[in-house]
């Protein structure tokens, strides 16, 4: 029953405006068609790839490091219009794609989607601190978003893993079958699942047919306005299409623009009565950051048993918790392992195997506005400090040890294996920063994903996290922010509250 503004700060400009991006963005795109695989020899395929890769790195040399870049370079941002700053010794890559559906859309998205256990909410090591949730909290929401979703998947009662509601039981496919039988062979306590997986919802779409839906693209949001009674008031932000400043009051505000994006309009939303940005009182905003250890493997196999194996987005073999594959008793922290194999010419198979660790908050890795740069629009750009500490280069080290053992089963001849983890943020899946929790002496949310320190205005993207989990976070980024929507639409019938 809401009259809802989405401001979104995709924009697509002229091909004037940016040329050498779009003429890239061309040819990259078709030199990644997976169909020259089997026309081209591969050094052919391979060099012109590394070369527009080059080429690419004059406008995105950030965004180039994705490994779905080459799939889709107009998705990403121009860095150049979009800096940051990395502080000493921090080397963390920050992707970014400015368009409705932000990086969800991207070819080359994993499409997984894993809820987080209880032990996910609150580990026993006392590293992380409360969410402010109940036990089971979300489990109407995680049910409500899955049906929403189609999820396809099947639940075979993983204690890392919880069940969900499945649209589409899936049977495992003789590849997959082979894999899972090898693996529990091999491994007394691995307990490969099959991925929980689905294409991108068009939430957007569904909302817009409700004709109460207002869409502003090129809308690069500066800061959000609370009055002197801490009630959120509106928004403003820079609009491309007018090249000004423009507002708009709202009596309910939601951010949700990835992490760190949100977290920059937090910091840069002072006043009188948050002189540092809303929630930063609690000494909370900013810092925390997290990003999933990321290692991976790529080689090639022999002929996968079964009928010729496609490469389905988002169809793959998890292997949760596979720290604890020997029967041994690992830490509070793990990792797990997703599988993909495809079919090949001549017998032969592709191999891909990603293994996300988990990262635990830490003070020390964080965000600030640089006092000194700006974007393109005029508005402060984000400081980043985010490091590795030694507990998770140790964890790296097995991941990278667990890789090699899937390969060997398998068969495979490993052409790439990381030997050390990927830079942070290079798993895109960034979380923290301007977490949920009890109190506000030292969290920015309320349980309810609410700021303490400014009225209905609402975060619901993984700013919100106050850990993070080995699975992927969509699900819960999902699950967290219809209960918001929820909590935000009874607060709006009682209060009288009908329209942006």
């Amino acid at each position: 029953g809401l009259t809802v503004l989405v401001l979104d700060a995709g924009w697509r400009g002229r091909f004037l405006e940016a040329p050498l991006r779009r003429l890239i963005a061309n040819v990259i795109g078709f030199v990644a068609d997976p169909r020259l695989q089997n026309t081209l020899p591969p050094r052919v395929v391979d060099f012109g790839r590394r070369a527009l890769r080059i080429v690419g790195k004059i406008h995105q040399p950030v965004q180039a490091e994705c490994f779905a870049w080459e799939l889709a370079p107009e998705c990403f941002v121009d860095d150049r219009e979009n800096p940051y700053v990395n502080e000493l010794e921090s080397q963390f890559n920050w992707f970014r794609a400015h368009q409705i559906g932000g990086r969800m859309i991207i070819p080359g998205h994993g499409r997984q989607y894993y809820r987080l256990s209880g032990r996910d909410f609150m580990p026993d090591d006392g590293l992380s601190p409360s969410w402010g949730l109940a036990p089971g909290e979300l489990d109407h929401w995680y049910s409500l978003v899955e049906r929403h979703l189609g999820l396809a998947g099947r639940n075979e009662h993983c204690p890392w893993v919880p069940d969900g509601q499945m649209a589409t039981i899936l049977e495992p496919s003789a590849a997959e079958a082979e894999v899972c039988e090898l693996t529990k062979r091999r491994w007394s306590q691995a307990q490969p699942i099959l991925g929980h997986s689905a294409p991108p919802l068009s939430s957007i779409d569904t909302a817009a047919s409700t004709s109460r839906l207002f869409c502003r693209t090129g809308a690069i949001v500066r800061d959000v306005q609370v009055d002197k009674s801490g009630q959120t008031t509106g928004v403003s932000w820079f609009d491309r299409a007018t090249g000004g400043i423009r507002s708009a009051r709202a009596q309910i505000v939601f951010l949700c623009a990835s992490s760190l994006a949100t977290t920059r309009i937090l910091l840069s939303s002072r006043s009188a009565a948050c002189p540092e940005g809303i929630g930063a009182a609690s000494g909370a905003l900013g810092r925390y950051l997290m990003d999933h250890v990321l290692l991976s493997a790529n080689g090639v196999g022999g002929a996968l048993p079964g009928a010729p194996v496609s490469n389905e987005p988002g169809r793959c073999v998890y292997l949760p918790r596979f720290d604890q594959r020997n029967d041994e008793k690992g830490g509070e922290r793990g990792y797990g392992v997703q599988i993909y194999r495809w079919s090949a010419d001549r017998g032969k198979s592709h191999f891909t195997a990603v293994s996300f660790a988990e990262m635990t908050p830490r003070a020390e890795n964080r965000v600030v506005l640089d006092p000194h740069r700006r974007d393109a629009w005029g508005l402060p750009v984000l400081r980043i400090a985010c490091r590795h500490n030694e507990a998770e280069l140790r964890l790296a080290a097995q991941q990278c040890a667990a890789l090699r053992e899937v390969s060997e089963l398998l068969g495979v001849r490993l052409h790439r294996l990381d030997n050390k983890p990927a830079a942070p943020g290079t798993a895109i899946h960034e979380c923290g920063t301007a977490r949920m929790g009890e109190s506000p002496t030292n969290s920015v949310l309320d349980p309810n994903n609410e700021c303490w320190d400014a009225k209905r205005l609402f975060v619901t993207d993984a700013a919100a996290f106050a850990s993070q989990g080995m699975q992927n976070p969509t699900l819960t980024i999902l699950a967290l922010t219809a209960r918001a929507c929820d909590h935000a639409a009874g607060v709006s019938r009682r209060d009288g509250i009908r329209a942006a």
